[in-house]
């Protein structure tokens, strides 16, 4: 025996890789209800604060403003959202889930469903609940 420890798992190239297969895998599966993972991030933020303000919207989602709006807009296109005119400040807009776009969120619930067991399958609750905290750390940190 050598001694020689083995070699610390590459984590950055494994999450990447990780990362580049649960989008695959996501977009594949939402094709056929018609919706992107990050059109389906807005939905649930919207389904959760009804009239969220883009800035609120952008910073849930991590994503910069320029590219919310550019979303957003083609979301409207879509049917589904909607933006109202504040009632308190003549520049802001709030953000709605149209019933089409809640409809979305109730299609793809069971596929995510089905994706979440999947990913969890042979896992206990203490590793799930330790690959959520190594998550959420990476989050905090970056």
């Amino acid at each position: 025996m050598t001694g020689r420890m083995p070699p610390k798992p590459r984590l950055f190239h494994l999450m990447s890789l990780a990362q580049h297969r649960l989008t695959k895998t996501t977009h594949a599966a939402f094709r056929p209800i018609g919706i992107s993972g990050a059109q389906l991030g807005v939905l649930f933020l919207l389904e959760k604060n009804p009239g969220a303000m883009l800035k609120d919207v952008s910073d849930g989602l991590g994503i910069n403003a320029s590219a919310i709006t550019a979303l957003i807009g083609r979301m409207e296109d879509a049917g589904l959202v909607r933006r109202r005119p504040s009632d308190d400040d003549g520049r802001a807009v709030h953000i709605f889930a149209t019933a089409d776009g809640l409809a979305k969120i109730a299609a793809v619930k069971p596929v995510l469903a089905r994706l979440n067991a999947r990913l969890t399958a042979d896992f206990s609750e203490r590793e799930i609940a330790t690959i959520a905290r190594f998550l959420n750390a990476i989050l905090e940190r970056f």
